[in-house]
């Protein structure tokens, strides 16, 4: 019945506008019971498999599980229960207040229509809305409200890269995408600045693409402490696109540069566990000093990725050096996520320099090109990466 609900919603939607629609699950790791929908703006109608009727702008509706069931109510009666509800608007410009209350969430505003099942034993609810609106609201929740158009520019590539790359990653789950870092995060409708949706429209349709014309992996960061890394060195996969670059850009910036302090039984317990010999170990043994971005951490002839050490002590980044005396393991760090590609810190100096988002793409992917969407051959490969790991 998912499937029947995703068809009928695009349907309903394209009825509207032309735009291209995608669907992306809301709260998508809440267990969903209730929560309340209030249109904003614009004129909703909630459509059902026996009928439609019309909600008034800022009348407070609820919608909540009934067993495999969809109830709808408003604040004076019980309107009805079905198997699958659509709220969709009736013009062009459409907004619309959800907010949680089972559980309990903050209120997010949202472009366009609403479809509502159940499924996993939980309430879904689902956003069909026009690309580049929420094109425009990941790039919000990814880097902020605070930079400048080219930067926002290079940010609206890669997002749109992304979604029309994996826009069948959770196609047996009946929408798109999620609205978690399993995809994009997605927090609703861009409103905090105009440059945002300036930058997504100026770059309408446009996608980057590797040499042979396939829709890269955009990557991206908080920040890479002077050097990408190569994302052999981070995931399993390698691509050809994502190397190393030393970047100037970032240096000074607040996630520059950390620091860890870690009991040293722990350390050595850790290491312990990665099949290191502990016994008699010296502080001299387990420094690490590495100049540049490394791979592995050496100790006692054992290789430690770098990664692993990152993930178990849930440090910033894995590119730091290691210093230790009688009881603590002093980690220095550079830089605030995995590191590959886009380093956004770096990003931003750069357009405030006056670079362009062309610029600041080429800089940080090597021989790929912005294409339009449908000048591509596809997505190179899907991957599980989650592309919110900073």
């Amino acid at each position: 019945m998912k499937y029947c609900l995703l068809v009928l919603s695009i349907a309903m939607s394209i009825s509207v506008s032309n735009a291209q629609k995608i669907s992306v699950s809301l709260f998508n790791n809440l267990n969903l019971k209730t929560l309340l929908v209030t249109p904003v703006k614009g004129n909703y109608s909630i459509i059902t498999e026996t009928g439609s009727f019309n909600i008034n702008p800022n009348q407070i509706i609820y919608i909540s599980r009934a067993g495999d069931s969809v109830k709808v109510r408003d604040m004076a009666s019980h309107l009805g229960t079905w198997e699958r509800v659509s709220i969709v608007g009736k013009g062009e410009d459409n907004i619309i207040r959800l907010n949680p209350i089972s559980p309990s969430m903050p209120a997010r505003i949202y472009d366009d229509n609403l479809g509502f099942y159940i499924d996993f034993e939980r309430l879904m609810a689902i956003n069909i809305v026009e690309i580049d609106s929420y094109i425009a609201g990941v790039v919000e929740a990814e880097s902020g409200p605070s930079a400048q158009l080219e930067f926002y520019k290079a940010q609206a590539l890669l997002a749109r890269t992304f979604a029309y790359g994996h826009m069948e990653r959770h196609n047996g789950e009946g929408f798109n995408l999620c609205d978690e870092v399993h995809c994009q995060v997605y927090k609703g409708k861009s409103t905090k600045n105009p440059k945002i949706l300036e930058a997504t429209k100026k770059t309408k349709d446009q996608v980057v693409v590797d040499n042979e014309n396939n829709m890269i992996l955009g990557a991206f960061h908080g920040n890479c402490g002077g050097q990408t890394a190569n994302s052999g060195d981070v995931w399993l996969q390698n691509h050809k696109y994502l190397v190393s670059v030393n970047d100037n850009y970032c240096k000074g910036q607040p996630n520059s540069k950390w620091e860890a302090i870690i009991p040293k039984d722990e350390w050595l317990n850790f290491l312990s566990q990665k099949g290191v010999d502990t016994d008699g170990i010296t502080n001299e043994d387990l420094i690490f000093t590495p100049k540049k971005r490394k791979y592995h951490y050496t100790v006692r002839g054992k290789y430690i990725r770098l990664t692993e050490i990152r993930k178990h002590f849930q440090l910033r980044s894995a590119y730091f050096t290691v210093n230790a005396d009688s009881d603590k393991i002093k980690i220095e760090g550079k830089g605030y996520g995995h590191g590959v590609g886009m380093c956004q810190d770096g990003a931003i100096q750069m357009a405030r320099k006056g670079k362009t988002y062309q610029q600041i793409i080429q800089y940080y992917f090597k021989d790929v090109k912005i294409v339009r969407y449908t000048e591509t051959n596809g997505f190179e490969e899907d991957s599980l990466i989650d592309m919110g790991d900073y």
